[in-house]
């Protein structure tokens, strides 16, 4: 027979085991935020790939998107602007924000090229924005460019958000 107390003691390791058991497979279960690497700005539009912004079917094409582009009222750019870029293949697209994370500066933009890259003119960083990352590649930029979702809606029609 097991004394009264190692019964206690027994069933208090078996709570505290399973108390972090449970722990644990809720931490991992909770969705990851996305890091913002400029100030919040809504971001909410969409891409036509049938019609309006037929260019993006094509390998590592871009094209820049500002509130003149504005096609409905409730179309948002972000902060700085949308640059929306296809990957190597012409299926996927990738979004973020035209604003520079080293200058912070809503008046400061990334210059996009066909090679999948943005730089910055003014510090110098280069992005790589072709596999969806925006990663630096060089400059004193430490953080990726601001990326956003693409959610595919119909044949050829995505939405932008954040």
């Amino acid at each position: 027979m097991v004394p009264h107390w190692d019964r206690g003691v027994f069933t208090m390791k078996r709570r505290i085991i399973v108390s972090a058991i449970l722990f644990h497979l809720f931490v991992a279960c909770v969705k990851e935020t996305e890091q913002f690497t400029i100030p919040f700005a809504a971001v909410s539009f969409e891409v036509h790939r049938g019609s309006y912004d037929v260019e993006l079917r094509n390998p590592m094409a871009y094209k820049i998107f500002t509130s003149s582009n504005r096609r409905l009222a409730s179309d948002r750019f972000g902060y700085a602007g949308l640059l929306v870029v296809s990957d190597v293949t012409g299926e996927t697209l990738f979004a973020y924000d035209l604003c520079c994370p080293y200058e912070d500066s809503r008046d400061i933009k990334v210059t996009p090229s066909n090679e999948g890259t943005a730089v910055c003119l003014n510090c110098g960083s280069l992005f790589v924005t072709r596999y969806g990352q925006g990663s630096v590649v060089s400059g004193p930029a430490k953080q990726p460019l601001q990326r956003y979702q693409v959610v595919p809606l119909y044949q050829d029609v995505y939405r932008i958000r954040n």
